[in-house]
């Protein structure tokens, strides 16, 4: 008896949110992109390279995003707003697909809204991996696939994020804790914010965006209130009360 077993792997780290992403056999490009939600800019082309040697075959399934104050992402398939053509795909080593992206829904929007392309690979045969033995003895096809969402921001062209952080206080272990507030309507994307705190003495601290941690996603949507915290270590040298101010770039 042989039994075929699927392993996914998840392509995609919001945190570095690349142009270009690159798993196994293909490349997909952009990553993460701004396009209206009305007009001849409501559209957007995605480019699926096979970069492997043997075809693939692909499956892009349209979903909206959405993000809570922990930071955590859900996503949620959507093609009532969001055209894709194709919605399959086969690719021969060394071409490129490229896949047509068009918002259809809401053509007045006054907020901006998230969504994206998921592109699943159908399960291939791992080199190495053919066959396995499951616990009963019988013969196993282990097969791996790799997906990779790609974010798309439909966004009014007078849309704009507003940002406000604030120290909201200490953690049981030091960290400093703080509340970040977007009050605009547009989406502010974080990967690559600095960080400044000045403590009571007016000394100055930069830190990297690695050291700021909001969550698994970098991505503050419209009205939306999120939590933030620094490690006490990214804080030696620093006394009394502290300011804290986030450039977006």
């Amino acid at each position: 008896m042989r039994i075929s077993r699927t392993l996914i792997a998840g392509a995609l780290l919001i945190a570095a949110w690349p142009a270009t992403a690159v798993a196994q056999g293909y490349q997909v490009q952009p990553m993460l992109t701004t396009i209206a939600p009305s007009g001849p800019k409501a559209r957007v082309s995605m480019i699926i390279k096979n970069s492997g040697a043997v075809p693939i075959s692909l499956e892009m399934t349209p979903f909206r995003a959405t993000v809570n104050e922990a930071g955590a992402a859900t996503r949620v398939d959507e093609e009532k707003d969001v055209l894709v053509y194709p919605a399959q795909t086969s690719i021969d080593p060394g071409k490129e697909q490229t896949v047509q992206i068009r918002y259809i829904g809401d053509p007045a929007l006054t907020e901006a809204r998230m969504y994206g392309v998921r592109v699943s690979q159908l399960p291939v045969s791992a080199p190495g991996m053919a066959t396995a033995t499951s616990s009963s003895g019988a013969a196993t096809d282990v097969k791996v696939s790799f997906n990779f969402l790609s974010h798309i921001i439909v966004s009014p062209e007078d849309a704009k994020a507003v940002l406000a952080v604030e120290d909201v206080g200490r953690a049981p272990n030091g960290d400093l804790m703080l509340r970040i507030t977007n009050s605009g309507a547009g989406i502010a994307v974080l990967t690559a914010s600095d960080v400044r705190l000045t403590d009571a003495a007016g000394k100055r601290s930069e830190l990297k965006p690695e050291d700021f941690k909001i969550g698994d996603f970098s991505a503050f949507m419209p009205r939306q209130t999120r939590r933030a915290t620094i490690a006490a270590k990214d804080l030696t040298g620093l006394t009394g009360p502290i300011k804290p101010v986030l450039t977006v770039q």
